[in-house]
C-alpha cells in the first residue's frame, strides 16, 4: 500500500493524511494490520522518529529535500518513506 495525496483506498481517493510523518506511518500500519494504534509497539523501537522527521523536513529556506527514501521494518511490515511524502507499506513475509 502506498499513501500519498493521489492514492486511492477501496476506490475512494484520499486527500492526503494530516499529522506528522511518524503519526501517518503508525496510522497506516495499524489500518493495514487491522489493529488499533494502541496495540502497536512504539515506532521508536524500529527507528528514531525525530531523525525520520528531520530527514524529510523542508530545508531552512522552505525548499524541499532532494529525492530520497528510507526503508525500515516496523510491526511486521517494510515501511518505505520517500522525500515526496509517500509512505509505502508491504508485509514482511512477502
Amino acid at each position: 500500500m502506498v499513501i500519498d495525496s493521489s492514492t486511492t483506498r477501496n476506490g475512494l481517493a484520499t486527500t492526503g493524511m494530516s499529522g506528522s510523518l511518524t503519526e501517518r506511518i503508525v496510522t497506516i500500519v495499524s489500518e493495514e494490520g487491522g489493529q488499533s494504534v494502541d496495540e502497536l509497539k512504539p515506532l521508536y523501537n524500529a527507528i528514531d522518529p525525530d531523525a525520520l522527521e528531520s530527514l524529510f523536513a523542508p530545508r531552512g529556506d522552505g525548499s524541499s529535500r532532494p529525492d530520497g527514501k528510507i526503508s525500515f521494518q516496523y510491526a511486521g511490515y517494510w515501511v518505505t518513506v520517500s522525500s515526496d511524502g509517500a509512505v509505502e507499506v508491504e508485509a514482511e513475509d512477502r
